[in-house]
């Protein structure tokens, strides 16, 4: 009934014309810079608060890191990292923020349920409440605690408190759809749900007083935004993810707030990451440098190597051996082999994407025989007799984009002189010579010649080739035969006395190019637009799994905006720890302190250096971070005067009197979500029981997969996985959770088949059971092109 009641009121709120709204809340230091005013008198917490329009606070590193120690591990076992999993699943889901709708109706209002045998259970959601506090770490604040908020607090005369006390009330809450004059972007709503305030005092208490906004509407769902997990109160965790509750997804508010922080058009002086390096190149174009190389630049006694001024050259069978390599060569071997192999071969080759795709090929062989045939006359001569053979089998075929490749010559096509010899003319006299028929054969192979730019210090410094002219156009003259053979002509073929000539035009290139100065820049500033999205990557490091963290090297760029100008700008990223470590350890209070379990601890760290005098941001999150869950297990409140007095908490019910206040803080951490299955409950024996055997038992190949491509056949005999080591039993059967849509994984050959739908890159969970119902997780990427 109460839906029903709410569908109506939303049918008339759509009649009469007005506009819906939603919005979002920024967070950033609390108290910082332009916001001395939020102190914890009026109920702002040490490490965050409200952030006024255009002084919020984000992330600018597109790629980031996750990964598990072994106290996550040991509590919550090989489940409790597939909980977390999903909450970042969620989270790359999301596209480029610029190509959603100006409403954002891909998104619903709500995507907060409710699982009634865990809120008997009083179990929290473990996924739900890190895709919660993943939105912190985003950028956002709670909208429904800062659709009012106090913004000072006086005492008026001698009049005793509260009634001497005076209040000014400010919104921190922005509504993304523009608004007509007579309105105003802020906005007192949250998800189309209206929010009133009321003002609690304490006098003396801390916090001393609180703007506490709640909803107008009394059978609104309040809090619905994953934002709203939580408030920041000082020295006081509440969570607004009641006992029971869980998220499917984010809503169209959270949306909206990650689009303001990471559209294109937000442009914030900020600063790259602390371990990313920008690539910065300076040219002297008062002394460029002429180029192709003239022979004189190259030892063309050697097959390849490097020139005297830093060119890699090639062997080839073009230009006279000057250094140019063979297009046509490139092309083949890159079609058939790896980039590590490509690579090996090619030296200082850097390859900027590399897909692949299965073809059907097949191997010819030939089986030969001599002998007499079945029939034939005794005393026949033995026949020789050849027998073709085909063998089908699936080969990889590679498709590159290079960095650092320059064409010095390309055709679209090869011209072949194709000679053939045949017999005497038909009615020529005995002893005639056999006629010889020359023609000129076009091919649809590419052409050409090319040489590779020199790689400079990190590998991702361009070279600035600033001209490219042409000069020395020469004509070459080739005798071919007499114009009494079969010959086909072609348009620069011309008849001079009987005889036939070929005449091939060939044009070099010459290139000026300006000397390149490479640095590598850390810490590097600039007017940058909003990254708009950000992906998240698991990296199993913890010695418990028999890993260590790799450093991983990535190159990205951004975009500065420079007078009026935008320029693209690279940079090189070593990651040498994860960005955010989830970790367990007892939080609760003890022996002497306040009656409280914490759910979590994390960090939260602002850089301020670039915030202007006055202002209170904008500025960047930076990491790493750590995410630490409270494994006490289930705690039990006593007191002389509460009702309690050591009764189980799973047989009480929740209760809201001032002797039960800090019950609202115990629970048990979970995995559960609308289906019929129980909850798993943490600490988990089998998923404790899983994870000690996945340390034994590894699988192979490694992650990431090779790549596939939208609407063509994964081929995957190259990536059928297989397991070694511990003490599973036979059968076993392979699943796997998230592969992009259209691909499918056979429980028994552990092969994946069928055809993606979808390009983006995915991580999915693959699990191994074996005969008894152990079982064993990893997780892989792959990625999928477009077609």
């Amino acid at each position: 009934m109460q839906q029903m009641i709410k569908n109506f009121l939303w049918i008339l709120l759509l009649a009469s014309g007005l506009q819906t709204s939603w919005a979002y809340s920024l967070g950033g230091p609390s108290g910082n810079g332009g916001d001395a005013w939020q102190v914890p008198a009026l109920g702002y917490g040490q490490s965050k608060g409200p952030k006024n329009i255009g002084e919020e606070y984000r992330r600018n590193t597109p790629v980031m890191y996750y990964a598990f120690d072994a106290n996550f591990f040991g509590f919550f076992g090989a489940e409790g990292a597939t909980s977390v999993d999903g909450a970042f699943t969620i989270l790359n889901s999301l596209t480029n923020v610029d190509n959603y709708s100006k409403t954002l109706v891909e998104f619903p209002l709500e995507s907060r349920h409710q699982n009634y045998q865990a809120l008997a259970l009083g179990l929290i959601d473990l996924k739900s409440q890190v895709l919660g506090e993943m939105m912190e770490q985003y950028g956002l604040a709670n909208p429904v605690q800062y659709t009012w908020t106090l913004h000072d607090r006086f005492h008026v005369g001698s009049i005793a408190c509260p009634v001497g006390m005076e209040y000014l009330v400010v919104q921190r809450n922005f509504d993304y759809i523009s608004s007509p004059l007579n309105q105003l972007q802020y906005s007192p709503y949250v998800n189309n749900v209206l929010y009133t305030y009321q003002i609690l005092e304490g006098c003396t208490t801390t916090p001393a007083a609180l703007a506490v906004p709640f909803s107008v509407d009394p059978l609104a769902f309040t809090y619905s935004p994953v934002a709203a997990f939580q408030d920041d109160y000082p020295g006081v965790d509440i969570i607004h993810m009641y006992w029971g509750d869980y998220y499917t997804g984010l809503t169209r508010d959270d949306v909206a707030g990650l689009r303001y922080l990471m559209t294109t058009n937000n442009l914030n002086w900020e600063t790259a990451s602390s371990d990313s390096l920008l690539g910065l190149i300076t040219t002297n174009t008062a002394n460029p440098i002429a180029f192709p190389p003239a022979q004189a630049f190259f030892n063309i006694n050697t097959n390849s190597g490097t020139n005297v001024i830093g060119f890699y050259y090639f062997a080839g069978n073009t230009n006279g051996g000057f250094g140019y390599g063979d297009l046509r060569t490139l092309q083949a071997y890159s079609l058939t082999n790896d980039p590590a192999t490509l690579q090996a071969f090619y030296t200082g080759l850097v390859i900027s994407s590399v897909s692949n795709a299965w073809v059907w090929s097949s191997n010819q062989t030939y089986s030969y025989s001599y002998s007499v045939p079945n029939g034939a006359p005794y005393g026949s001569p033995p026949v020789l007799t050849i027998t073709t053979n085909y063998q089908g089998y699936w080969k990889p075929y590679y498709y590159y984009q290079f960095a650092n490749v320059f064409t010095n010559h390309i055709y679209t096509n090869i011209a072949q002189i194709v000679t053939t010899t045949v017999g005497p003319l038909v009615g020529s006299t005995y002893g005639s010579p056999s006629v010889t028929n020359t023609t000129v054969k076009a091919t649809n192979q590419i052409n050409g010649d090319f040489f590779v730019l020199p790689v400079f210090q990190a590998g991702f410094c361009p070279l600035d080739v600033i001209d490219a002219s042409h000069y020395n156009v020469l004509a070459f003259t080739n005798y071919l035969s007499f114009t009494d053979t079969n010959l086909v002509t072609s348009t620069n073929t011309v008849a001079i006395d009987r005889s036939v000539y070929l005449v091939t035009y060939f044009t070099n290139y010459s290139y000026l190019v300006n000397p390149v100065t490479c640095t590598e820049v850390p810490n590097a500033t600039g007017l940058y637009q909003g990254i708009k999205k950000l992906r998240f990557v698991r990296a199993d490091y913890d010695s418990l799994l028999g890993q260590y963290w790799q450093p991983v090297t990535n190159d990205y760029s951004m975009t500065m905006v420079t007078n009026s100008q935008a320029v693209t700008q690279h940079f090189r990223r070593v990651v040498t720890t994860p960005d955010f470590l989830f970790s367990a350890e007892d939080l609760t209070a003890g022996p002497s302190g306040l009656p409280n379990a914490l759910i979590t601890q994390r960090t939260l760290t602002f850089d301020e250096n670039n915030v202007l005098p006055g202002l209170a941001g904008p500025g960047t999150i930076i990491g790493p971070t750590s995410f630490i869950f409270n494994k006490s297990g289930p705690a039990y409140y006593n007191s002389s005067e509460d009702v309690m007095d050591g009764t189980p908490y799973f047989n009480q019910t929740p209760g809201g009197d001032l002797t039960d206040f800090y019950y609202n803080f115990y629970y048990v951490w979970a995995s559960y979500d609308g289906t019929t299955n129980n909850p798993v409950v943490y600490p988990n024996g089998t998923s404790l029981e899983n994870l000690q055997n996945q340390v034994l038992i590894q699988v192979s190949p490694a992650s990431p997969l090779p790549n596939g491509s939208v609407d063509y056949d994964y081929i995957s005999n190259a990536v059928k996985f297989t397991a070694t080591g511990g003490a599973f039993t036979k059968p076993y059967t392979w699943t796997a959770s998230g592969l992009p849509s259209g691909l499918n994984l056979d429980p028994n050959t552990a092969e994946i088949s069928g055809a993606p739908t979808q390009a983006g890159t995915y991580d999915f969970t693959l699990i191994l059971t074996d005969s008894v119902g152990r079982s064993v997780q990893w997780i892989y990427t792959i990625t999928i092109n477009p077609t």
